[in-house]
């Protein structure tokens, strides 16, 4: 019997149970399931494979690699950048 589940409804899982495999995991991510397996590949996201074969995902490690690469604001630039010259001169 197969039960299908909705998107929204297979990420509220994902979030009860703590881990994703490869499908559930490019669902959370909104990535392709080739992408995320090479992005376990090259080691860019952690993963686990207990066995050897199926690929296994810890929800914060998702949500460190969907919340990794911050970008600041212009504000905050000016502040850094003011005091930088400050302190270096």
């Amino acid at each position: 019997m197969v039960v299908s589940c909705t998107p929204k409804e297979v990420v509220e899982l994902i979030k009860i149970r703590g881990f994703a495999n490869t499908e559930e995991a490019s669902l959370y991510l909104g990535l392709s399931i080739h992408y995320v397996r090479r992005l376990a590949r090259e080691k860019t996201l952690s993963s686990f494979k207990p066995n050897g074969k199926c690929i296994y995902f810890k929800i914060e490690d998702l949500d460190n690699f969907l919340l990794g690469n911050k970008r600041i604001d212009n504000k905050k630039i000016s502040q850094k950048a003011a005091k930088y010259i400050f302190n270096n001169r």
